[in-house]
């Protein structure tokens, strides 16, 4: 009890029932499913092209992060990238629905994934922690070369773990994986540190909490009260109220979208969707069950095509640009052009994002451009710049049909597929995004509870305008 006291959390950052929409009144905890994947994705800032480099050790971040949480996550990553050493490299580790942990009563979908940090790195060097909804201020090589004065972790006070430097050779004795993946509670880790005599006081600069944000000396600002979190990521869980200093964060927001800066890139895409694109070509080459083979290879254009002819006609649109027909079974087709007898009139382009490299467009752009049943099949990390190939290829709309039924097959490797089942409010929130960086073009969403589409489902539409958060 005495360790409770001395732990407890500030009042003025909770989260209490009457912060909750109805729904949520009662449900302190939601519903986790188990993670699927194996380490975290990581984003590597090399040296500025023409830099020298300084020669200090890369500056390894890990974040704690979750699927609702990409926009905060997006900017996030911006701040880094605006605030870093040139001359010096820096890692990203996003840590996101990983394997093995048992979320049961985890505040967040990354709540001990942090006491997991001293086994990603093997015991070695130096990392920080960071929660997905700060950004930082100054340079986050600053915090990682503090002197640690013989600590294991340092962060502001003995509970707030949102900020963390650690030395992974001392921690990885006190916080194993173990430990990490079984359920202990963040008291349990706290407790430990504390009587090893680990912890050491971080400046607070470096977590700056809501009202603590001070403009002349704030190195990491942190938006800890969820409820006045500025990008509004659960509006259906949360009653959320204006943060007096969110104008701090769209700032950030507004210049990544004017930079139409995505975290992975065409270029420089996920891991994974290497990974995805080896995957999908063994199901062609016969490997893998005929039933995911039939999953990702079929496209429902049917169930949809009558919507996506209404919505051309009214555009004027003569060219339409599908991205995923895999290999235009859906046409009858055999070669990169086709036409559909739902869409009389209008000339075909396929392509299959997961095969090739997105296509130049054809003169200037197309029509339109739809995408049926297969954004789905694009890891999560890259469908920012996936809808962003699309939009800059479209003239007058885009159009997106996904499913978001739960995944119920399994690739030759066998992780799930789909590999990126999400929300429709998240599907939503994607391609605001997307339109915001391309202003001018209308998009449409049909989301889906089936994998062949039949069904209304939900529907969405907008014109690139994303609703300021309060």
């Amino acid at each position: 009890m005495k360790m409770a006291r001395k732990y407890a959390k500030e009042g003025q950052f909770k989260t209490r029932w009457y912060h909750r929409t109805p729904r949520y009144w009662f449900q302190k905890d939601l519903v986790r499913p188990e993670g699927v994947r194996d380490f975290p994705e990581m984003l590597r800032l090399d040296v500025a092209v023409g830099v020298k480099p300084n020669g200090k050790p890369p500056v390894r971040i890990f974040l704690g992060t979750e699927a609702g949480q990409f926009r905060a996550e997006r900017v996030f990553v911006w701040s880094v990238i605006n605030t870093r050493d040139p001359a010096r490299v820096y890692e990203i580790y996003f840590m996101k629905n990983l394997k093995g942990y048992d979320r049961t009563g985890w505040k967040t979908g990354f709540t001990n994934y942090r006491y997991g940090i001293p086994s990603m790195c093997d015991g070695k060097g130096r990392a920080i922690y960071n929660d997905v909804d700060q950004i930082y201020l100054s340079d986050a090589g600053e915090l990682f070369d503090l002197d640690m004065g013989g600590a294991g972790m340092m962060c502001i006070t003995e509970r707030e773990t949102s900020v963390m430097l650690i030395d992974c050779e001392k921690m990885i004795k006190i916080w194993t994986l173990r430990d990490a993946q079984g359920g202990k509670t963040h008291s349990f880790f706290r407790d430990a540190v504390h009587d090893g005599k680990l912890w050491a006081r971080l400046p607070g600069e470096w977590n700056a909490r809501d009202e603590e944000y001070s403009p002349d000396k704030s190195k990491c600002f942190h938006f800890t009260t969820l409820q006045t979190q500025p990008w509004q990521p659960f509006p259906d869980v949360l009653r959320y109220e204006p943060h007096p200093d969110g104008e701090v964060w769209f700032a950030l927001e507004r210049a990544a979208d004017k930079a139409s800066f995505n975290v992975f890139t065409k270029d420089k895409p996920s891991r994974r969707h290497a990974e995805m694109i080896d995957q999908y070509r063994q199901l062609e080459a016969g490997k893998g069950s005929p039933q995911t083979a039939a999953l990702v290879a079929d496209r429902p254009l049917a169930a949809v095509a009558a919507e996506i002819a209404k919505l051309a006609s009214q555009a004027g649109a003569s060219s339409l640009l599908d991205f995923g027909a895999g290999r235009g079974a859906a046409y009858g087709a055999t070669g990169s052009t086709a036409s559909h007898s739902a869409w009389p009139g209008i000339s075909v382009t396929l392509h299959d994002p997961m095969a090739t490299a997105f296509p130049q467009p054809q003169a200037d752009s197309y029509g339109c451009v739809i995408s049926v049943g297969a954004l789905q099949h694009v890891p999560e990390e890259d469908i920012g710049w996936a809808l962003d190939e699309m939009f800059k290829a479209a003239q007058s709309f885009v159009y997106v049909a996904v499913s978001t039924a739960a995944a119920s097959q399994s690739l030759p490797n066998g992780s799930p597929a789909p590999c990126n089942v999400q929300t429709p409010e998240w599907w939503k929130g994607q391609l605001e995004l997307a339109a915001k960086r391309r202003p001018g073009i209308r998009w449409y969403l049909r989301a889906v509870d089936r994998t062949d589409l039949a069904g209304a489902g939900r529907f969405f539409e907008g014109n690139g305008q994303m609703a300021r958060a309060a």
